[in-house]
């Protein structure tokens, strides 16, 4: 499934709720967001309307009470967001990318040889060693 996320910073927050525990009330919602965001429920409201006009979550209206569920998974709508950010910002230089990305990091030594371990992969499919 193809699809430009656009979501905002704030209904990205929301979508991290909604991955960790789906599915979700608008209470739920609030709670889980309460020490980071303090938002209140009609602003969390207008971002859940938002984000289903958008797509990326759907409502079950069946119970007492909305709960929200993830329409986009996780692994696809942060792979389209890294490729709009790679095509927007680096202009397609994944090298420049990852080079910024790692420089501003301090990666442990585990995440250093899952690295390495990442780039030989790559390095092997194109029958070379890194």
């Amino acid at each position: 499934m193809k699809y430009n996320s656009g979501l905002s910073e704030n209904e990205w927050y929301i979508m991290q709720v909604l991955w960790e525990q789906p599915p979700a009330t608008l209470r739920d919602i609030c709670e889980a967001l309460k020490e980071t965001k303090g938002w209140t429920k009609h602003a969390v409201s207008s971002f859940l309307k938002r984000m289903l006009e958008k797509g990326a979550i759907s409502v079950d209206e069946s119970g007492k009470v909305r709960r929200y569920s993830p329409v986009w998974s996780r692994e696809e709508t942060i792979l389209e967001e890294t490729q709009s950010i790679l095509s927007r910002v680096y202009r397609g230089d994944l090298f420049l990318m990852v080079s910024n990305a790692v420089k501003e990091q301090k990666l442990s030594d585990q995440e250093i040889e899952e690295l390495k371990g990442l780039l030989n992969g790559i390095g092997s499919n194109a029958g070379e060693e890194i």
